[in-house]
């Protein structure tokens, strides 16, 4: 008996070594076969040995997608492991076991399985395994966005990696960190980690692990609006995946290069790479997660081309997936989606429906890249009161400040410029303040500024007003404007806000039959200008090639459309604008130099809002005089002038009308209310999140609790009982605390 055991070891032995010789070439395939030919063999002589080669099978059938047989086979192994006792090999089958179960979607299989692997290498005094096993949880965690116990998971690893000197490990698990603190809105220390994750994985030659990384890096600026640096992440990714021939990888790149080509306006490029994306991942797993990701951007960009009826296709097939994994993120973004093509479809009802549904699953998921896109995607919808439309854009724009993406909140700033709150719900005054133009200031720098406009104006020098992120540029350059050619045109373009191609057949116009599309000869905006100011806002964002065409524009006074060849003689006023360093992108080569001296003959620097403290009493007067929250001539209470004049204005006058909007929509919430008490909600938010701890303890938490309350009444649209589902209290605990804060609610309100 004692010979047999031997023998048994022995022949398992050697097929053990031959396997992982077979694994070490990737030859999956080849260790199946040679599974197969012995399991008879195998499964006769149990024990750890014969465990060992069962589960060097099962990791090759997981390998090769072959999901059922690789649970059978790893089930098999950990029986036979099993009887030798909490060994090393145990907790690797549970490893590949919890792997397994992850992979089909039985997420608490493969917790137990991940937590069992991680005590057995722990008793072992196995630290290595130990950070690997909860390196997996923290991925499984991740997978079901419980973001806090991944991190947590992750954290305790990385502390073993670095006990141990293991730069492999680290690598790895700061590449998940980066990921974790990415999905959960800091970009900051998602850069900082995914960064690291490079640096180490490249230092030790694992292409795969650096693919990946640059992978994540992408997904990261795609969010932020970075569009260059995603692409120079993704083009460093791409060969990587090839030499180490990833499929599945390959199917997150052409994902995330087509979410990156649909949202810079490149619909063709964004569709081919997408069909790629799709038509691997069916290869790879047939309606897996895989191929649904893929089919939810494939829905974005037939909504945005407006293909409907393949838009709700791709939606419907992905949200069958999506809901039995019961991912809540996924879930959200396509009930946006739906909510766009019921909206396009004439379907009304269904699509509030979809939008309430995909902002209140997305805040339950608690992300805030999606959840910001589908406000905003609600808020540009017709079928919300303007108030309503108007709080969806202030809760994506908080979103957008917390994670600091300068791009997108600048852009929700403008949506909330744009929208008139008033319309059917405000004073008709509005409109009529709107069409007066003018600049308030006190300051003296300004003023003088100011002064000089009639003369500057009668030269043909351009003029480039540069400052912070609304600071009220355009505002300047519309009160240029009425001074020197009021008669005339006003034209503003934002040049960060349209791709390339689109930005220059915006700008010089085309003929009929310039490109595939052009179906009649449009006018560009210097040509509509003629006569009057062009503005063009962000004009460190124009690309090089367009700088160079208006340059020759800006000499020749003419312009010639995209087809053409005679030029269109133009008269125009040019006012440039940027909150760049235009000097210094000269200097790095990414702006031109003889563009900037044509541009900046006039160059007047608008200070931040911060700076010029002494403006923001008239501004406030003016504006909430305009919504109708002051009657004319009255004077401001001189605590609520405080109150603005304390706080910072990161975002300059820009913020300052959009808080006094937000003031209005808080005053329509009540019938009795202090503008005081609820200037102090609109700005105990910012004062709690900047570290603010002004006052006792007991009025802060006053403060914040009542600014919690009306936050929520907004939300639910007067609604107490929404409210205070949103709140997770019971309904009679918002009464009593609206009688406490003497919140009242219009007659009428929805109960």
């Amino acid at each position: 008996m004692k010979n047999d055991n031997i023998d048994n070891r022995g022949f398992c032995d050697s097929i053990a070594h031959f396997m992982a010789t077979l694994r070490d070439k990737r030859d999956f395939t080849a260790i199946v076969r040679q599974y197969e030919a012995n399991r008879t063999l195998l499964e006769e002589a149990g024990g750890g040995s014969a465990g060992a080669v069962v589960h060097l099978a099962a990791q090759a059938y997981a390998s090769l997608h072959q999901n059922a047989a690789a649970l059978r086979t790893a089930r098999l192994a950990h029986t036979m492991a099993a009887a030798e006792g909490d060994t090393t090999l145990l907790a690797e089958i549970f490893l590949t076991l919890g792997g397994i179960l992850r992979d089909l979607g039985e997420f608490k299989g493969a917790e137990k399985a991940f937590r069992d692997a991680e005590s057995i290498f722990r008793r072992n005094d196995c630290s290595e395994g130990q950070s690997r096993a909860l390196n997996h949880l923290g991925g499984l965690f991740f997978r079901q966005k419980d973001y806090r116990n991944a991190l947590g998971c992750l954290m305790d690893a990385v502390e073993i990696a670095r006990t141990l000197g293991d730069k492999k490990k680290l690598a790895f698990m700061m590449g998940n960190i980066g990921r974790i603190h990415a999905f959960t809105g800091d970009l900051a220390q998602a850069e900082k980690h995914l960064n690291l994750n490079v640096e180490l994985s490249s230092e030790l030659g694992d292409q795969l692990e650096t693919a990946r990384a640059y992978l994540s890096l992408g997904y990261l600026y795609i969010q932020q609006a970075e569009y260059a640096k995603a692409e120079d992440a993704l083009d460093h990714a791409y060969p990587l995946i090839v030499a180490e021939q990833s499929r599945r990888d390959e199917v997150i790149y052409l994902t995330y290069r087509g979410e990156l080509q649909y949202r810079s306006g490149r619909y063709p490029d964004s569709e081919r790479s997408l069909n790629r994306a799709l038509a691997l991942a069916e290869k790879i797993a047939s309606g897996s997660t895989l191929a649904a990701r893929v089919m939810r951007h494939l829905a974005e960009l037939t909504v945005r081309t407006q293909q409907y009826r393949q838009a709700q296709r791709f939606a419907a097939k992905a949200l069958a997936i999506y809901g039995k994994a019961e991912d809540k993120v996924e879930i959200g973004a396509l009930m946006k989606l739906n909510g766009q093509i019921a909206e396009a479809t004439g379907q009304n009802a269904r699509a509030v429906e979809a939008y309430t549904s995909a902002i209140t699953t997305l805040s339950e998921a608690d992300v805030r890249w999606e959840k910001a896109d589908a406000l905003k995607a609600a808020a540009s919808s017709k079928l919300f009161s303007n108030r309503e439309r108007m709080t969806f854009l202030f809760r994506a724009e908080e979103l957008y400040v917390a994670s600091k993406i300068t791009t997108l909140r600048d852009e929700v700033s403008r949506m909330i410029q744009g929208l008139d709150s008033a319309v059917g719900e405000s004073q008709p005054a509005v409109a009529a303040a709107a069409a007066k133009c003018d600049y308030l200031t006190v300051n003296p720098t300004i003023r003088q500024f100011l002064s000089q406009l009639p003369v500057l104006g009668r030269s043909d020098l351009a003029i480039l007003l540069t400052g912070e992120t609304g600071v009220g540029k355009d505002q300047l350059a519309r009160y240029y404007h009425s001074i020197v050619r009021p008669s005339g045109p006003f034209v503003a373009i934002n040049c960060a806000s349209l791709p390339e191609t689109l930005l220059e057949s915006e700008l010089f116009g085309y003929l009929k039959g310039a490109f595939t599309g052009a179906d009649s000869n449009k006018p560009g905006l210097l040509v509509s200008a003629n006569g009057g100011v062009l503005m063009l806002d962000e004009i460190g964002d124009m690309p090089l090639a367009l700088q160079a065409k208006l340059l020759r524009v800006i000499e020749r006074r003419a312009v010639v459309p995209l087809g053409g060849t005679s030029e269109v003689p133009i008269d125009i006023k040019l006012v440039a604008a940027t909150n760049r360093d235009l000097e210094k992108m000269v200097v790095n080569g990414t702006f031109r130099r003889d563009l900037y001296y044509r541009l900046s003959g006039i160059t007047f620097h608008i200070p931040a809002l911060r700076e010029r403290k002494e403006d923001i009493a008239l501004l406030l007067h003016h504006y909430m005089t305009e919504r109708g929250l002051l009657d004319n001539g009255a004077k401001l209470p001189a605590e609520l002038v405080h109150q603005f004049v304390e706080y910072d204005w990161p975002g300059n006058v820009r913020e300052l009308v959009n808080k006094v909007k937000r003031l209005e929509i808080m005053a329509q919430m009540v019938v009795e209310g202090d503008l005081v008490e609820l200037a102090r909600s609109v700005f105990a938010g910012d004062k709690l999140s900047a570290g603010k701890t002004g006052g006792t303890l007991f009025n802060r938490v006053i403060e914040f609790e009542r600014m919690l309350i009306l936050e929520a009444l907004m939300a639910a649209h007067g609604n107490k009982c929404e409210a205070a589902r949103l709140l997770g209290v019971h309904e009679a605990t918002v009464r009593t605390k609206l009688k406490r804060y003497g919140i009242t609610l219009p007659y009428g309100a929805p109960n």
